[in-house]
């Protein structure tokens, strides 16, 4: 064999493939990566249709449940994983959505759920806009506001499908986005969409796609390591990020400064939500989340303080309720989560135990019961 094709060619596509079966024998769900082997994701469904998602595209799933249930007068709460993880979890344990479901039954009214892993604010607008069109029936929306979500940036492609895009860009409501240059962006994939949709017009039924198609589901079929390749993708970025913790060390009480082009365009989602649903006459509970507050948190607290204030008064100013829950759930409720640098645990500051479920669901319920 030419020594050249065994160097460039051969080796590393060994290297390649073992390298993949490695990643493979050690991924987790994509999903379940950022919340640590200490949480289990809990969405509940009723009927079987679910109450709550954490992926956009399961969105028709879950306005077709609300339909089915008589289109009660509706709550939205939108959230990240602290919505859909609970520590410790054990067998019969609800999440917070789930109890809500169950205080308002007798009110004829409901509640769904919609959280992603490190929400920002922005994918909260962009949600609140297209779930809004394509249901008429919201009535209330919980929106926790994370500091530390401040920092993440963007509208990530699950949820800013083309579909989607096109569905909140051309209906009356798009105005409601203020300069936030994430929604620039998807102006820009829309175009990109439609070109490369004419593109796939022109090869739709041909042999080529054909092929494709078939080679796709054969080897999804027989060959584990391209069946879960989002899986070992999520691992594989997942021990770089713990790689760059540790080099930088950045540990889970950290006190990270907040990156002030990011924070201003979530901030500026936010206010866009706030006089959206002031304009459209939806009530609006704003809170703080439940913190843990046994150790300090991994924020400037002279930059926190003043955040609090800031969406305290913006909320208020657009007729919206307010609530601090930062203290709201016990320290003896919160757990440990993988460590972000490495093997072992360490304080997870996001994510408590479901008695930490039931008070934030009692609170909330307190709260929207009589239309705030």
């Amino acid at each position: 064999m030419n020594k050249s094709v065994l160097l460039t060619i051969i080796l590393p596509l060994i290297a390649g493939i073992s390298f993949l079966f490695f990643y493979q024998r050690k991924t987790v769900k994509a999903e379940e990566i950022g919340i640590g082997t200490e949480n289990s994701i809990y969405t509940p469904r009723v009927h079987n249709y679910p109450l709550h998602i954490t992926y956009f595209g399961f969105t028709d799933s879950l306005l077709e449940g609300w339909e089915k249930q008589g289109s009660k007068t509706l709550t939205l709460w939108l959230g990240n994983s602290q919505l859909h993880s609970i520590n410790q979890y054990k067998g019969g344990q609800q999440n917070c959505i789930h109890y809500l479901y169950d205080s308002l039954q007798h009110m004829n009214k409901t509640v769904l759920g919609i959280s992603y892993p490190n929400a920002n604010l922005q994918e909260f607008l962009f949600t609140v806009l297209y779930f809004t069109q394509k249901c008429t029936g919201v009535k209330q929306i919980v929106l926790p506001v994370f500091f530390d979500d401040m920092r993440e940036d963007k509208i990530r492609d699950d949820i800013g499908n083309s579909t989607a895009v096109e569905q909140v860009l051309q209906s009356k409501d798009s105005g409601y986005f203020s300069d936030i240059s994430s929604i620039s962006h998807l102006k820009n994939k829309k175009s990109a969409g439609l070109e490369m949709n004419k593109d796939m017009q022109a090869l739709d039924a041909t042999a080529q796609e054909k092929s494709e198609l078939f080679l796709d589901s054969i080897t999804r079929t027989y060959w584990s390591v391209w069946r879960e390749r989002p899986n070992t993708r999520a691992a594989l970025f997942n021990d770089l990020h713990k790689f760059r913790n540790y080099v930088l060390g950045i540990k889970a009480n950290t006190k990270r400064k907040m990156i002030a082009g990011v924070y201003k365009e979530n901030y500026h989602a936010l206010l866009d939500i706030l006089k959206f649903c002031n304009d459209k006459k939806i009530k609006l509970l704003v809170y703080i989340p439940p913190l843990r507050n046994d150790t300090s948190p991994p924020y400037e607290i002279d930059a926190y303080n003043h955040f609090k204030k800031e969406v305290e008064k913006d909320a208020l100013a657009n007729n919206a309720v307010f609530v601090n829950l930062e203290n709201l759930v016990a320290a003896n409720y919160w757990g440990h989560k993988g460590s972000t640098t490495g093997s072992g645990t360490e304080i997870d500051f996001m994510h408590f135990q479901e008695p930490g479920h039931k008070l934030l669901a009692d609170t909330v319920f307190k709260l929207i019961k009589n239309d705030f």
